[in-house]
């Protein structure tokens, strides 16, 4: 907790360590400590998790261990695994981790256990997928269904994206999984020209069945499957995946088509929800579990496991003093692997969403700067992208890199070496540079000093997976908690939606916009110029 009024001495005695460690260069940490790879990287679950090249010392651990303490961030986690409304702002808890918690598990909110009810939609979910995935599951015609079009936004969207192509070598080989999430019409037409109507099958998943890009898309899907289907069918086409029943059924959905989303499940923590269930039509119901089994385990562990083992804390306690005291306004996420294109987008909403405050709880302004910028892409792509600036730009941009030690079936596995080789190197010339001795020329030189993590997994499977989701969810929370923000809610994302709506309904009746008074003369120019290019 760290606004202009209230700087702890812990704070205060962090921002002196900080002017002390940042005169001393990796390097010469390394050079100070032989063993820092070994004491500076620890196992997390199957995880191994390296900090070891980042601007940090023991002592930097021990302050940010008391500043994580002084936060109460044990307490935290258990209140919120137990069902506490810890998201403040809309006075909800934030369960995800009861949605892969043991079954028998008892989990309270307002007196009633929401474990039975988890477990219901999640057995429903099971014979849902195991219908489809062995063609028993029928379109109104008759014919069995093979496609399955996930229509969703935000974190409806990039979490089962994410998973998807990331497990893509578990995937069913004769069902297609399809996502549609923008509401520009080319997307969802280049998608729907590939497939047919009558084996199609479309996932709608929006908690409040409210969400006007969703349901706009769900139209669509409609009118292309009027075109084959009568109307009276289109029921068996269309499965709803809300906590807004009610509505889903107004739209037309049947009951028995209709998916429970608990009410206190954020989107960007909601693919273990009943969100999933592209991915587990896709995996199959045992490799869901598996991904589930990977969270459960981060979990507990997060819950349980001290600061100086806990690699969640410990990232997170990184994460604070790259962005708060070191004044890294960006982090760089490097999977090497090609399956996992979609986890910096996916990080992108869970880090960002969560953490992209001004205020903290108790309404005071910050003496510091907080989140940072996610950005990355696949590994050896990178290199070749805009590692260029990571080695030599003005800007230090702390990097995060993941790492698997086995192909899939062990296929290929002189190519994962490869991969291997190549993050093990950059990591290295990030942080040690080039000796400037053996470099005469100023523009092939590099400082090095560039701090990076590795974190690296066997092999990547549905089980890692879900432990990698959990560290950083937990990751992320915690940032949160210290912070002193609300990682749970997202109130800047609302207005403009809001403002887009208005604006929608001015263009569609050709009139001045609902708040025309407020509007400025650089959107009512836009909206002028837009209508003059749509005539001309």
């Amino acid at each position: 907790m760290h606004s202009s009024s209230n700087k702890t001495q812990i704070w205060s005695n962090l921002e002196e360590h900080c002017n002390e460690i940042s005169k001393k260069s990796l390097i010469e940490l390394f050079n100070e400590n032989q063993k820092r790879g070994s004491d500076f990287s620890i196992p997390f679950g199957e995880l191994w998790i390296d900090i070891s090249k980042q601007t940090i010392d023991s002592k930097t651990i021990q302050l940010l261990s008391d500043l994580a303490e002084e936060n109460k961030i044990n307490q935290f986690f258990i209140d919120m695994m137990t069902g506490s409304p810890v998201n403040l702002t809309e006075k909800k808890p934030a369960l995800h981790t009861a949605l892969r918690a043991p079954k028998d598990s008892k989990i309270l909110v307002e007196g009633e256990n929401v474990m039975p009810k988890i477990a219901e939609t999640l057995e429903k979910m099971e014979k849902f997928s195991s219908y489809l995935r062995s063609g028993k599951l029928l379109g109104s015609t008759g014919a069995p269904i093979t496609s399955v079009v996930a229509l969703g936004i935000g974190g409806s969207n990039l979490g089962p994206v994410m998973a998807h192509k990331a497990l893509s070598k578990f995937a069913h080989p004769e069902i297609t999984i399809e996502f549609c999430s923008s509401i520009d019409s080319v997307d969802l037409d280049q998608t729907l020209n590939r497939l047919n109507p009558e084996t199609t099958i479309f996932l709608v998943t929006s908690k409040s069945f409210n969400t006007r890009e969703t349901l706009l898309l769900m139209e669509n899907a409609k009118k292309w499957l009027e075109e084959s289907i009568v109307t009276s069918g289109l029921s068996k086409h269309l499965v709803g995946i809300t906590s807004a029943r009610d509505k889903a059924i107004k739209y037309g959905l049947e009951e028995s088509m209709i998916f429970d989303l608990p009410d206190w499940v954020g989107g960007r923590f909601s693919l273990p929800s009943a969100a999933g269930l592209a991915l587990m039509v896709s995996i199959g119901p045992d490799e869901f579990s598996n991904l589930l089994s990977g969270m459960n385990k981060i979990d507990n562990k997060t819950v349980s496991e001290p600061f100086e083992s806990n690699g969640a804390l410990l990232l997170a306690l990184t994460d604070i003093w790259n962005r708060s005291f070191l004044d890294h306004p960006t982090m760089a996420i490097i999977p090497y692997s090609s399956q996992m294109s979609y986890f910096p987008p996916y990080l992108q909403q869970l880090m960002m969403e969560s953490l992209g405050k001004t205020h903290q709880n108790d309404g005071h302004g910050f003496s510091s700067s907080i989140g940072s910028v996610i950005w990355g892409a696949t590994g050896t792509e990178s290199q070749h992208a805009f590692f260029q600036f990571l080695h030599q730009g003005s800007d230090v941009v702390p990097c995060e890199m993941l790492g698997f030690s086995n192909s899939y079936k062990n296929l290929h596995q002189e190519q994962q070496d490869s991969l291997f080789a190549n993050l093990l190197a950059q990591s290295e010339v990030l942080a040690f540079g080039s000796d400037t001795e053996e470099v005469p020329i100023p523009e092939k030189k590099l400082e090095g000093n560039r701090p990076s993590t590795v974190i690296l997994a066997p092999e990547l499977t549905p089980f890692i997976l879900g432990q990698l989701i959990s560290l950083y969810e937990h990751r992320t929370v915690a940032s949160g908690v210290i912070w002193g923000v609300n990682p749970f809610d997202q109130w800047g994302v609302e207005l403009g939606k809001s403002i887009a709506n208005d604006i929608e309904l001015a263009m569609i009746n050709s009139r001045p916009s609902v708040d025309n008074s407020k509007r400025n003369s650089s959107s009512e120019k836009l909206l002028e110029k837009f209508k003059n290019f749509r005539n001309s």
